[in-house]
């Protein structure tokens, strides 16, 4: 790499770092204000603020970093712009491309710095702080246990349960009801119980009914005050623990789709929210893109300011339809991967087209007979 493209990437790399620290402590202070009562009210110890923010830090992040991707184009090359050392590169031989490829090629590891922390960083630090939030302030000392009410379990063995209610400590069901099913799906057996208890490495059933159907409907049924069934589940497959998607790591989150598509629930909203984890982080991949020419061009009539102007501008409509297309993913309207991945893609393309048309008088990049813009 060329002196010259290691002073735009110094450049721009100590921008994003400037910007990226300011974005989230401007965060961090907003945020502050909103909790400060909630924290100083219930006494919290000053050492859990602290920490709660430290863990917050990697959430922030999360959401800041391409709009600091943003900024930080925009600043840098119009800084450069203003100063005329565009023109000087371009003078020594160095286009456009080589001018913004430090700039892109530093966007692409930022997205995938953002998104490794999302995988490893963001769900631990995200447990903790919710974890001084909701039990330590708010003291709800159910956060995060295991889920006890309107339980539904379509297990791997093929029986789908419905459980009112489950107590984990003393492995305890009440209002139990089973449909055991064949490999078509249509129920073959019906268990009905007012309670179940894990006892001798079974469930005992109490005080319940045992239905069996054949094609051309019920064929038997048998009441019971305790009986063994041979089902196979345990009660590790029922201690479902409560977790806020923030808290989930991608593998993570993929696994529990899956599982849960399994048990017949309907998992579109939650593969929105997967695919919607993954393409944010390459946003900044798509701002910068945008950045580059609109930066350039810009600097030319109004200076820095007015380039600055002109990138939050375009970022902001970018975010109102990136907003747009993940709520059109959660109400069905879209699949998961346009609602995720089509913004992303709209304003790459246009990103690219800006780019080609940098210099050019024309509406298109090469001329279409003499149809001037």
């Amino acid at each position: 790499m060329s002196l010259l493209k290691w002073y735009v990437l110094k450049k721009f790399i100590w921008t994003y770092l400037v910007t990226a620290i300011g974005l989230i402590s401007i965060f961090l202070v907003i945020d502050f204000f909103e909790r400060f009562d909630e924290f100083f009210s219930r006494n919290a110890p000053t050492s859990d603020l602290l920490l709660f923010y430290w863990y917050r830090i990697p959430h922030i992040l999360f959401y800041m970093a391409p709009q600091a991707v943003l900024l930080a184009t925009a600043i840098t090359l119009s800084t450069l712009a203003r100063d005329n050392e565009v023109t000087a590169m371009r003078a020594c031989g160095i286009g456009i491309t080589g001018i913004t490829l430090p700039i892109i090629g530093a966007s692409v590891v930022i997205s995938l710095l953002v998104l490794a922390c999302s995988e490893y960083i963001r769900p631990e630090a995200s447990k903790r702080m919710n974890h001084i939030f909701y039990v330590k302030v708010r003291q709800k000392m159910h956060y995060g246990a295991v889920e006890t009410d309107q339980i539904w379990l379509k297990s791997k063995y093929g029986a789908i349960w419905n459980i009112d209610r489950y107590d984990p400590d003393q492995n305890q069901m009440f209002q139990v009801r089973i449909f055991l099913t064949d490999d078509h799906n249509v129920i073959q057996k019906r268990i009905d119980a007012k309670q179940a208890q894990w006892s001798e490495n079974k469930w005992l059933f109490k005080n319940g009914s045992y239905r069996i159907f054949k094609k051309d409907g019920l064929f038997q049924t048998e009441y019971f005050d305790e009986r063994f069934f041979p089902v196979q589940e345990v009660p590790e497959d029922f201690e479902k623990i409560r977790i806020k998607p923030e808290e989930l790591s991608l593998s993570e989150m993929y696994q529990s789709i899956q599982t849960k598509t399994t048990e017949g629930k309907d998992m579109t909203d939650k593969w929105v929210d997967l695919h919607f984890k993954i393409s944010y982080p390459f946003i900044s991949i798509v701002l910068a893109l945008l950045a580059i020419p609109l930066s350039l061009k810009s600097s030319r009539h109004g200076g820095a300011l007015f380039a600055l102007g002109v990138n939050l501008g375009m970022g902001f409509f970018f975010s109102f339809i990136y907003a747009m297309g993940i709520s059109l993913g959660h109400s069905g309207a879209f699949g998961p991967l346009l609602a995720a991945w089509g913004p992303n893609l709209l304003f790459m393309a246009l990103g690219f087209y800006l780019m080609l048309t940098l210099d050019s008088e024309y509406i298109l990049p090469w001329s279409v007979g003499n149809k001037r813009i």
